[in-house]
């Protein structure tokens, strides 16, 4: 009974997940910047700064900040955007040359059927016009653009009163527990996820701003157009684990393949786009995160495509920090700690030993019987 009620539980869980997405989405991104702001607004209100005005000079800090980096990329975003078209067709006919010997061999098949089945001259031609779309459509980018503006607009607010209003919340939720134990261990538990939360964000933000300077300087000596814009991508596919920069690498290269005249230089313009993502992702974010994101890739592949099927493109970048959140909840208390062994809390006390897998040794070997 309790396991059948521990799955619809579950079930019932994933679905509110899944169908309220469009309200769980911005609480969870302002909960995370609140996370994540708390510890610099309580320093400005150290300076005699009231708290809704620290609140306030943050919000406008961090989205001024914002509106200027989409001011500087929407101009050479929208001239990659407007050539698009004539960018596919170029790509195409460079790689016609390597589909030819295919399209020879279908050419030939498609001979051969024609020779055996007999002529129908008395069957009607069918003749089909088309329109080809265009790859941008107006409406639907007024729309988006909208619905984005309404979508920044609430975690905007909702953050703007998290901030200021929130520790009242909080001191009124701590004030319905019964005695100062419990209200010292939920501060402790919150002040853990604050900690962990914030360090993540502020560690790898300052990684992937250095790793945009790095591809946009780059790509400027490779001759790329327009290498900023390829800078800020790179920095903002990074917080995508592992699947990110494979993404960007990908556009980076059909980009170059409509720029340059030849596919060689394509390939080394993606190529230098994906070894300087690979230096970083393999020497700089371990020696920083190691202590911080104390979980394996393959845990992390499986968030990411979990949230990312829950929430869409939000999930995706929400992945990495909702799975930091969910680790310190479930270390908080024993029935759910092995949960939280899995996604990379210690499994052992202070003191204790641990015999891992080898590396060398099969996992019947390794294991204890």
């Amino acid at each position: 009974m309790r396991g059948m009620v521990t799955a619809i539980t579950a079930i019932l869980t994933l679905g509110t997940l899944y169908i309220a997405g469009d309200l769980l989405v911005p609480i969870a991104i302002a909960t995370l910047a609140y996370l994540s702001l708390r510890p610099i607004e309580a320093k400005i209100c150290g300076w005699g700064v009231p708290q809704a005005g620290a609140s306030a000079l943050l919000i406008v800090g961090l989205f001024s900040s914002l509106a200027l980096i989409i001011a500087l990329l929407y101009s050479p975003a929208q001239q990659w955007m407007s050539s698009a078209p004539e960018s596919l067709a170029a790509i195409r006919s460079k790689f016609q040359s390597v589909a030819e010997p295919l399209t020879a061999v279908d050419r030939a098949g498609t001979a051969v059927d024609d020779a055996t089945v007999p002529l129908k001259n008395d069957q009607p031609k069918i003749e089909v016009a088309y329109e080809k779309p265009s790859i941008v459509d107006e409406t639907v980018l007024i729309n988006q653009t909208g619905q984005m503006l309404a979508f920044v607009a609430a975690i905007a607010v909702l953050t703007f009163f998290m901030l200021s209003t929130g520790d009242d919340l909080l001191n009124r939720t701590l004030g319905v527990l019964p005695n100062a134990d419990s209200r010292g261990e939920v501060l402790k538990k919150i002040g853990d996820i604050q900690h962990s939360v914030g360090r993540y964000l502020a560690q790898i933000t300052c990684i992937n701003i250095g790793l945009g300077v790095a591809v946009t300087i780059v790509m400027w000596l490779v001759g790329m157009p327009t290498p900023v814009l390829w800078g800020v991508m790179a920095a903002l596919f990074n917080f995508i684990p592992y699947v990110g920069p494979l993404a960007a690498t990908a556009i980076v290269f059909l980009a170059a393949a409509s720029s340059f005249d030849t596919m060689t230089r394509a390939s080394l313009t993606a190529f230098a786009f994906w070894l300087t993502t690979a230096v970083e992702g393999q020497f700089v974010t371990p020696t920083i995160l190691g202590k911080t994101l104390k979980v394996g890739p393959v845990v992390v592949l499986i968030a990411v495509a979990f949230w990312g099927f829950l929430w869409g493109l939000s999930g995706v970048f929400l992945a990495v920090p909702l799975l930091i959140v969910q680790r310190k909840i479930f270390a908080s208390f024993e029935a759910t700690y092995p949960f939280a062994v899995v996604l990379g809390e210690d499994a052992c006390e202070p003191g204790e030993e641990c015999d891992p897998i080898k590396d060398h040794k099969p996992i019947a070997e390794a294991s204890p019987v």
